[in-house]
């Protein structure tokens, strides 16, 4: 006997000694009619139920008890009853064991009066892909193993249950009694086998169909909620991703991804994450850096992203990535003298249908804050509260940690932590600052004032080293005279004997012997910039000259190439270049005087 299949018979035992314990007054329930809906037509199983019960006992009952398959109650991800009375109530639950729930009715049922209810229930990786691996080009496959009949610990008069697949293409599927298949949806119900059905009945049921829907699951996901008295609360969510469909085999071909509508018809290649309406400075980002494949879209009422990570995410594929923003804190922080109240959801929405595997949210609070209490909408385990340390803080903030398995879109609902604060404390940062700041300028106040020094003369020093920084300048400038001649020289005989390849190299060696030059008057200027401002700005006049001279020595170059392609003829070219070479002759002999006159 393998595992699963022992822990369910434990279960099944436990129920039945549960049934047999359970008083006379509870056996009087009976299932008069079921209707079971059983959707498959996303990665999420959701089971709706609606039963109508009657009180054949002699006297009143308000407690009715849920019973959870045992096959399933491992994946159980969210249950909830209803009453259904026009307003459809949510009844209080409580937990008499495992897969075991009793619950509360608001007033009594009287004997041989019926009441109706509404069970949802939301399991999780309960479809396993069939195949395991498929290729770039085939559709997604999955296996579902559930039952026939309604497990109740009561017996059942009648029922049906309804099946919703992703689409009409099934491969296998069980058969009890009468059962009808109308294109993606499956029927059970209408015999024998669903009438008069004995309690905690079990009939496997096992589908084997498509479903291409995003297997998307969120195996980790950190959310951080910072809270600030300055007017913003910070959120910064961070998550992994793994699609946890049939996994990929083969090499991908984003040229069919791209061409070929079906091809990769079960990857992700985006999904909508909402944000609340304040939301401001959003960003979405991951290890390399900001993702800009991403949209935002503004609305009334919500903030929708749109996430699309570097590559499209195939069956067995995974993603991390950040995703942050800023609150107004006025619209969710409430205050009462030194008591104030934050009221948020616990978690958001990341995508349609979302799954997380495993949730961690981070609470923290301002520094110095008291008597923390925290209402939560449903069970979550608290760890062990820490402190963050951020700037300007001395004793730390208060870290509020709540994990929780199994999350859905139902639990996106609100939690209120409640605490004391006293508004005195606001002032503690600026008053650090502000000492900061005396502390230092005092400090600088004495420094200034203070001679270390044996003996200075700075203004001497100064003009020594202004000296020696101009002399490096002249020295280099005559290293650019010898540029400026040679390229006169290497136009000429480019003229002379037509030789391009010979031309390009000695302009090529000019060129370097040429931008040294300049790269090294550069530096120098960065010395002259404090010392002597004023022959800084002449070295800048030298340098800006000498631009005016290679733009010159640019155009003769390019006239004579125009030359020798003959692409310019003698007549035209000799008026150009006299004019060109007169304006080289008035420029060489303003930088001559400029540099003399350092």
């Amino acid at each position: 006997m393998n595992k699963s299949a022992g822990m369910a018979k434990y279960l099944l035992l436990v129920n039945l000694i549960f049934i047999m314990l359970m008083d006379a007054s509870e056996g009087a329930w009976v299932n008069s009619k079921v209707g079971r809906s059983i959707d498959l037509k996303t990665h999420i199983v959701k089971i709706t139920t609606s039963v109508t019960m009657r009180n054949d006992g002699s006297s009143s009952e308000s407690e009715i008890a849920v019973h959870v398959e045992p096959d399933l109650f491992d994946k159980l991800a969210f249950l909830e009853v209803n009453l259904v009375d026009g307003e459809n109530n949510p009844l209080s639950l409580g937990k008499k064991g495992k897969g075991i729930y009793s619950v509360t009715l608001p007033k009594a049922c009287v004997a041989g009066d019926s009441v109706s209810l509404s069970i949802e229930e939301y399991f999780t990786h309960s479809l396993k892909a069939f195949p395991e691996e498929i290729s770039q080009s085939q559709k997604q496959l999955v296996t579902y193993n559930g039952n026939h009949l309604f497990y109740s610990p009561y017996m059942t008069e009648s029922q049906t249950t309804t099946v919703e697949l992703f689409s009409n293409v099934v491969e296998n599927h069980s058969k009890l009694g009468k059962t009808e298949i109308q294109d993606s949806t499956i029927k059970y119900g209408g015999s024998e086998e669903y009438d008069n059905v004995k309690p905690l009945s079990q009939s496997s049921m096992t589908l084997h169909f498509e479903n291409n829907s995003p297997f998307l699951v969120v195996t980790k996901m950190t959310r951080v909620i910072e809270l600030s008295h300055w007017g913003v609360i910070s959120v910064e969510e961070t998550l992994d991703i793994r699609h946890t469909g049939a996994k990929f085999k083969g090499s991908f071909s984003r040229y069919d991804y791209q061409r070929l509508p079906n091809s990769g018809i079960s990857a992700v290649k985006s999904f909508k994450t909402i944000l609340p309406a304040s939301s401001s400075d959003v960003y979405y980002r991951d290890e390399i850096g900001n993702i800009s494949t991403s949209n935002l879209i503004t609305n009334d009422d919500s903030v929708e992203v749109e996430i699309r990570p570097r590559f499209p995410l195939f069956g067995g594929w995974k993603t991390h990535y950040y995703i942050g923003y800023n609150l107004p804190s006025y619209t969710y922080l409430y205050k009462t003298g030194d008591l104030l109240a934050l009221r948020m959801r616990f978690v958001d929405h990341v995508y349609d249908d979302m799954v997380i595997d495993d949730l961690t949210v981070k609470l923290i609070l301002p520094e110095s804050s008291k008597q923390i209490s925290v209402s939560l909408p449903y069970e979550a385990e608290r760890l062990e509260d820490t402190l963050h340390y951020t700037y300007l803080d001395t004793v730390g903030r208060p870290v509020i940690t709540f994990k929780k398995k199994n999350v859905l879109e139902q639990h996106i609902q609100d939690f209120t932590l409640s605490y004391n604060f006293n508004p005195m404390m606001l002032i503690q940062e600026p008053l650090l600052i502000v000492s900061a700041f005396f502390i230092l300028f005092f400090t600088v106040i004495i420094i200034v004032r203070l001679d270390f020094s044996i003996t200075h003369d700075s203004v001497s020093e100064a003009k020594m080293r202004v000296q020696g920084v101009i002399e490096q300048v002249q020295a280099q400038h005559s290293k650019r005279i010898i540029c400026y001649n040679s390229y006169e020289t290497a136009i000429k005989d480019f003229k002379a004997n037509k030789d391009s390849s010979a031309f390009a190299n000695s302009r090529k060696s000019i060129d370097k012997s040429h931008k040294e030059t300049t790269t090294t008057i550069n530096g120098l200027m960065s010395k002259l910039r404090e010392d002597g401002p004023d022959v800084h700005e002449k070295v800048s006049d030298v340098m800006r000259m000498d631009q005016k001279l290679m733009e010159k020595y640019n155009r003769s170059i390019q006239l004579a190439e125009q030359l020798v392609s003959k692409r310019l003829t003698k007549e035209k070219y000799v008026p150009e270049d006299q004019k060109n070479q007169h304006s080289i002759d008035e420029i060489r002999e303003k930088l001559d005087s400029l540099c003399d006159n350092l």
